[in-house]
């Protein structure tokens, strides 16, 4: 579930730097690992050369991934002081254009000198520039490089694990496989150790350079078990491809340059380097990360989409797109992840080709249009919590869905709760017998009025369709009838407006029945502090408690509630029992999950965590509960959809909530949120 970010060696473009950032742009390359620039290694600047091409940098819109240096790139007999001080120079110069990598080597043994014998100079000299870099906030990256103290895989992992979080480390597969070591065997040790990428592919036998996935060095095998990590890398392009100006002069020989003008020689610099950028978006795209994402909405949760990914938290998709109305929400998403194509409408990003699936994050109400117009367009579609606001949008949804064929889930991401999980094993094992009752205390949901205030949709009929039921209790109306089954009927009380100057519900109280004579209760607020989240089903053989949704506790009876209670001789008998504890798998990937499952759903036809048909379930609970309460009567499920229509309308009509104190925000932290 990695992020990645192509940089590239822009120099083996073109010489001069302008060039150099024309070439990155036209590659979709957003990061530079400068080396050679107007003709000077970057080891030689200067302080106020770096500044002049640190504006230059950005002018053009482009970042510094790493500084591509030469340091312990020298006979480890060479003298070490004028490379150490010109090095300290170097560290001034990557905190100028502001990147925290600094490549390095650790040393040639080109003049059959015995590593053995100078592995504790090679430790100590490499020591001397990481410590240096560290109190200087960089990070000293070690590159794996032909005739160099850790030129195999082996003594790499020593160097790692020499240094530990005190270095990076650069896997380049094609030093590897012209060193005669296969990457495969040798990348498993050094995996979680990989600070990011060089690319640049190679065949072994005629030590050619080759572009990426096109040799030997198992690029598409490294890549995907780094997708399977938490974590943001760097794809640094490497060509190599057609012998460029300066190549020599930073090689110690020139044997590599003589492989290279074969097969995969270009007409120009220009060409060769869009050779080696085309095929590592080409191996991305469709091999690693072939699903392209759209987030529609980038309020609330659609930034909590794009900060999850941009941390690395989701597999075999890329965001690529963004849709808002608020064109100032569209350019901080930008900020946030700048290759993003953002568009003012959804139709306009579902239109434009760009995207094949989107994850719906708007308001409640457009959910369902935005649904039907994605599926008639032959676009997938995660949509947000709730599905919609009255079950009859929503079943429309669902034919839409169905009629497409296409891939439809619903963020139910409390389903992927390892205690909710183990909860709903529990009761559908039948170990324990029919449900009796069940009851649900969820009132931690405590918001003030600056929370309301803080978008002119929220807590309006018009605008959010219902309060704490639509807005904060989704999740547990979805796990409610997920872990026990639907009710047949409702009876509530639904306070609108009781705790907070709103015109929807803060405070509910639902009573429902069930097929078996089973009966529950759901009570949920927005206006308690501090508030409870406590879930209690008794069983016929059992009581289940869940306090807060991360503890699980089970208490077995010795018998059965339904024979013991007529088969007892005693007025005031009791079943024995005792408490156990109750392990789970200790996962619980929320977000992550549901995006990642959905992916590959569209890939290869994997469940997915919930079905975006079943958002209908828990809106026919909530659906009901409303009807209950406005009407004073019990209300049977399925509930009457034109029935709860009309009034709804009838309440949209007579709104009078007063929003003239708005303050737009986005909550930056959504932690404390399902």
């Amino acid at each position: 579930m990695a992020r990645f970010l192509f940089s590239a060696f822009a120099d083996e473009a073109s010489k001069n730097i302008s060039e150099q950032i024309a070439a990155c742009k036209k590659n979709g390359i957003d990061y530079i690992e400068l080396r050679n620039c107007d003709g000077k290694n970057i080891s030689d600047f200067t302080v106020d050369e770096a500044k002049a091409l640190k504006a230059k940098l950005d002018e053009g819109g482009i970042k510094v991934s790493s500084i591509g240096s030469h340091y312990g790139k020298i006979e480890i007999t060479d003298d070490f002081a004028p490379h150490f001080e010109a090095f300290k120079n170097t560290v001034e110069v990557a905190k100028i254009l502001e990147t925290k990598y600094i490549r390095m080597f650790s040393f040639y043994f080109l003049n059959g000198e015995s590593r053995e014998e100078y592995k504790n100079e090679v430790f100590a000299r490499l020591t001397a520039m990481v410590d240096y870099a560290n109190e200087n906030g960089i990070l000293c990256c070690h590159e794996n490089e032909r005739g160099i103290y850790g030129d195999t895989p082996e003594r790499a992992l020593e160097i790692a694990e020499y240094f530990g979080d005190r270095i990076g480390n650069i896997f380049d597969p094609a030093n590897y496989v012209i060193n005669g070591n296969p990457t495969k065997p040798g990348f498993g040790p050094l995996c979680d150790k990989i600070t990011y990428m060089h690319i640049k592919d190679a065949i072994a036998d005629t030590q050619t350079v080759v572009p990426a996935g096109e040799g030997e060095g198992e690029l598409e095998y490294i890549l995907r078990e780094l997708d399977k990590q938490e974590k943001v890398y760097f794809l640094s392009v490497e060509p190599h491809l057609k012998v460029f100006d300066g190549l020599k002069s930073l090689e110690v020989n020139d044997e590599l340059a003589l492989k290279m003008d074969s097969k995969y020689s270009y007409p120009d610099n220009e060409s060769s380097f869009a050779a080696a950028c085309s095929a590592i978006h080409n191996l991305i795209e469709t091999k690693i990360q072939p699903v392209r994402m759209g987030v529609i909405g980038v309020g609330n949760m659609g930034s909590s989409h794009l900060k999850t990914y941009s941390n690395g938290e989701h597999s075999e998709l890329r965001m690529v797109a963004c849709a808002d109305i608020i064109p100032e929400r569209a350019e901080k998403a930008k900020e946030m992840l700048p290759h993003i194509k953002a568009y003012s409408s959804a139709e306009a990003l579902i239109d434009s080709g760009e995207v094949d699936a989107v994850i719906i994050a708007t308001p409640h109400y457009f959910h369902s249009p935005i649904a039907q117009y994605a599926f008639s367009k032959g676009v997938h579609v995660l949509t947000e919590k709730p599905a919609g606001v009255y079950t009859k949008q929503v079943r429309e949804m669902n034919e839409a869905a169905a009629k497409s064929g296409l891939v439809f889930g619903i963020m139910y991401n409390q389903r992927t709760n390892c205690v909710y999980r183990k909860l709903r094993e529990l009761v559908k094992s039948g170990e324990f017998g029919e449900i009796r009752r069940v009851s649900w205390i969820i009132t931690d949901w405590y918001r003030t009025q600056a929370y309301y205030n803080s978008g002119g949709w929220r807590a309006t009929w018009a605008g959010e369709g219902g309060g704490v039921l639509l807005n904060q209790c989704p999740h547990n109306l979805d796990l409610w009838q997920w872990i026990c089954g639907m009710p047949c009927k409702i009876s509530a009380k639904v306070h609108e407006g009781k705790w907070h100057n709103i015109e929807v519900e803060d405070d509910v109280t639902i009573y429902a029945e069930y097929p078996n004579g089973a009966t529950g209760t759901f009570i949920t607020s927005t206006g308690d502090c501090p508030g409870t989240n406590r879930l209690e089903i008794t069983m016929d053989g059992a009581k289940i408690v869940c306090d807060g949704g991360s503890e699980l506790s089970l208490y077995r009876l010795d018998g059965k509630i339904s024979e013991h209670i007529f088969a007892s001789s005693e007025g005031f008998g009791r079943l024995e029992g005792k408490w156990e504890e109750v392990e789970t798998d200790g996962r619980n990937k929320q977000h992550s999950e549901v995006v990642r499952k959905f992916a590959a759903a569209i890939l290869r036809g994997e469940p997915l965590v919930a079905r975006g048909e079943e958002g209908i379930n828990g809106l026919n609970i909530s659906n009901a509960a409303h009807l209950s309460s406005w009407l004073g009567k019990d209300i049977e499920i399925p509930v009457d959809e034109d029935l709860y229509y009309s009034m709804l309308q009838e309440k949209i009509k007579s709104g009078k909530a007063d929003k003239e104190t708005v303050v737009e925000s986005i909550q930056g932290d959504m932690s404390s949120t399902f």
